[in-house]
């Protein structure tokens, strides 16, 4: 069995099942996070100690039933992040993963953690799921992109400086008949 494999809450199994029954649709809005580790079981409702819960900031749905969602973590704390929650647009837990012992990421002050996480939610009518997201993630690194770019760049400036200031000196010492 795959130790990340998210289980479907019975809460959210009801969710769905009903919406499809009348021909609406649930929407997966938030993911969170927390740092204890056990063992989920289908009637949990909340993760067993939350840190953060953040809008589902990318999604794909592959309209078999699995779905790629991604989320943008910070945290002021260190902390191991061992359970993670799908949460409804109403507040529903939908699916959740945990483990006693697996670590799924580590959360510093220092760092922004883009996490993605693939749900494969054959044991749901998919048909009746659809990701909410506040946009793409890719948008995130841009600006991490342009600073590199900008440093890379007054680097490559620097640089050329250095050289047009090496080959001057060359032609003075050559002039000079030092070389």
């Amino acid at each position: 069995m795959n130790t990340y494999q998210p289980i479907i809450t019975q809460a959210g199994l009801n969710k769905a099942v009903n919406a499809k029954e009348k021909g609406l649709s649930v929407h997966l809005s938030h993911i969170a996070i927390g740092d204890r580790g056990y063992t989920p079981n289908k009637n949990d409702t909340a993760l067993r100690n939350e840190k953060a819960i953040v809008e589902t900031g990318d999604a794909t749905d592959y309209k078999n039933g699995q779905f790629r969602v991604s989320g943008k973590f910070t945290s002021d704390t260190n902390y191991a992040v061992r359970e993670v929650g799908f949460f409804l647009s109403d507040g529903t837990l939908f699916a959740l993963w945990s483990h006693p012992e697996n670590v799924l990421f580590y959360l510093t002050p220092m760092a922004t953690v883009v996490q993605g996480f693939d749900l494969l939610l054959s044991a749901a009518p998919h048909d009746a799921i659809t990701v909410t997201h506040n946009g793409d993630l890719k948008m995130y690194y841009d600006d991490v992109f342009m600073q590199m770019t900008q440093v890379q760049t007054e680097m490559l400036t620097a640089q050329t400086q250095t050289n047009t200031n090496i080959v001057n000196l060359y032609q003075q010492l050559a002039e000079k008949g030092l070389l």
